[in-house]
């Protein structure tokens, strides 16, 4: 066999951006969505209205905000979620000392009072007879502590679906209507049946892997190499993120003009190389799911024997940044 060696240069070439610029673009997105929640709420939109205010608070989280999240929901008749949301309010402004966030904070505890006995409630009922190992309760695909089993718990007004599941035993589903106010509702899941056992194409321990298991788990084998390079290249971002952040905010403090300007500009070719490991690390995720989802080949076999030699190495510069992807064949 044959060796060479590749090496595909990637120059990734990308203006510094300050990270007060960012700020400021985030904050006017996020005025500018809280402005179109108020508007919404005026012309009768109330679930646009939410979704804008809760984009708004992702953007730039204020207490005014999460204010205009809780009220919206109230008249979206999500009362739980409502409540949920002036809890946390209150408890933000707890500590409050200027007078403005003293009144929102009082806002806050008298809206969590009124909506307190109003609120409907959900049990889900798991007896301690129908319990098996490994039991797992869901409401709506989402899973419930088991700490929650067997309490009341405040929901919003809607229809639930109640599975339960465990190892070796038959899923039970079903599904529980909760009215928006003043409701409670109880469901008792039963104990789960054991489940039909599948034949095994095995004939025993010592038996070869069935052909088209060995082929599945072959056509896998190269989205998991390039799956863990991509959580290795996202890492590697995040790390010269940090440590651009951290020298950027040192150059800021440094007296010397000298001194100040090459740490400035170490900062953002630390920069630029968390930027390329960024965009790298997504490639081979994309590349990863979409083999994973096109299925195995033998040229793909192939393939993988390659990819497993193949490494990634940043390069730094006066002025340029980049990565270096090399391996043999």
């Amino acid at each position: 066999m044959n060796y060479g060696r590749i090496a595909v240069i990637a120059i990734v070439a990308v203006t510094a951006a300050r990270t007060g610029a960012h700020a400021q673009s985030s904050t006017a997105q996020a005025e500018t969505l809280f402005r179109q929640g108020k508007d919404l709420i005026a012309h009768g939109k109330i679930a646009d209205a939410c979704a804008a205010f809760d984009a708004s608070q992702k953007l730039d989280p204020t207490l005014a905000t999460l204010l205009n999240q809780a009220s919206c929901r109230e008249k979206n008749g999500q009362l739980a979620t409502a409540w949920g949301l002036f809890l946390d309010a209150e408890r933000q402004s707890r500590a409050a000392t200027d007078d403005a966030t003293r009144q929102l904070h009082q806002v806050a505890t008298d809206h969590a009072a009124k909506l307190e006995p109003r609120l409907s409630t959900l049990t889900i009922t798991v007896p301690a007879e129908n319990r098996v190992g490994g039991l797992e309760i869901l409401r709506n695909n989402e899973l419930v502590d088991p700490g929650a089993w067997n309490k009341a718990l405040p929901v919003d007004g809607g229809t639930y679906q109640i599975t339960a599941r465990a190892p070796a035993n038959a899923d039970w589903s079903s599904t529980i209507t909760v009215g928006v106010e003043n409701d409670a509702k109880t469901i008792e899941t039963p104990k789960l049946k054991a489940a039909a056992l599948q034949p095994s194409h095995a004939t025993g321990p010592g038996s070869p892997p069935h052909p088209a298991a060995a082929e599945h788990q072959r056509s896998k084998l190269l989205p998991r190499v390039l799956g863990g390079a991509a959580l290795g290249l996202v890492g590697g971002a995040v790390g010269f993120e940090l440590w651009a952040s951290s020298t950027y905010n040192q150059s800021k403090r440094e007296p010397d003009n000298a001194r100040q300007d090459s740490l400035w500009h170490s900062a953002s070719t630390r920069r630029y190389v968390a930027e390329g490991l960024g965009v790298a690390g997504i490639a081979c995720a994309g590349v990863a799911v979409w083999l994973y989802l096109r299925g195995g080949d033998q040229e793909r076999t192939s393939t993988v024997r390659q990819a497993s030699r193949l490494f990634v190495e940043p390069i730094l510069g006066n002025d340029r940044a980049g990565l270096a992807l090399e391996g043999r064949y």
